[in-house]
């Protein structure tokens, strides 16, 4: 199946990633989670706009609105790219391994293309961080009835953060031929502990609303 386009539905992304094949795999699964996430945020903090109760945080509902959509669409094109990286890959599996320039040839575009997935990913953690915060922000001080909904997000981008995490890791090892990239490692590690944080203080709130 070609890879979907970040315009396609939901319904085309699910059923590519369904098919018995190597992408649209986990690191896209974690974008279209991120995604919703973000839809998520940007659903609470449109309803906390119209309502004048809430109007000493408009300004707030209004930014996070905007910023929510921006990383939506961002993740999707994350997806997008992520697809196409390990396409990518796959197409370096069946480079010819005979002679050894071919091998290096190989090793090269094998190695290139997990590089490619790799930064892919680190990028998405950084989106991921972002969307976890803002939901945490919309919880914390949008529409009451609707904090089970923006907590929702944070939940969500924890799980996509956690994939992005291991795909970093992995990804980047592989490429390395098992030498760990410790910076960039590290940047990734940095960004996982922000959605937690999030996730654990939205987390949090609920217990401490909900009876």
């Amino acid at each position: 199946m070609p890879v979907p386009d970040p315009n396609d539905s939901l319904k085309h992304w699910l059923d590519a990633i369904a098919s018995p094949t190597i992408s649209p795999g986990g690191g896209a699964a974690a974008a279209v989670a991120g995604a919703v996430a973000a839809a998520l945020v940007e659903m609470v903090a449109g309803l906390t706009g119209a309502r004048e109760k809430y109007a000493a945080v408009h300004g707030l509902a209004a930014r996070a609105r905007e910023k929510a959509e921006r990383l939506k669409d961002g993740m999707l094109a994350l997806a997008a790219r992520d697809a196409r990286a390990f396409d990518a890959f796959t197409r370096a599996l069946a480079l010819p391994a005979g002679a050894s320039d071919e091998r290096e040839r190989r090793a090269r575009a094998k190695a290139d293309a997990l590089a490619a997935g790799a930064a892919v990913q680190l990028e998405l953690l950084s989106h991921l961080a972002q969307v976890a915060e803002l939901s945490l922000d919309i919880a914390e001080q949008g529409l009451a009835t609707a904090m089970g909904d923006a907590a929702t997000g944070a939940f969500l981008a924890l799980g996509g953060a956690r994939s992005a995490y291991w795909s970093v890791r992995s990804n980047l090892a592989e490429a390395a031929g098992g030498t760990a990239d410790r910076e960039r490692i590290a940047t990734a590690k940095g960004l996982l502990e922000r959605v937690e944080d999030a996730e654990r203080r939205a987390r949090h709130l609920l217990e401490s609303r909900v009876p």
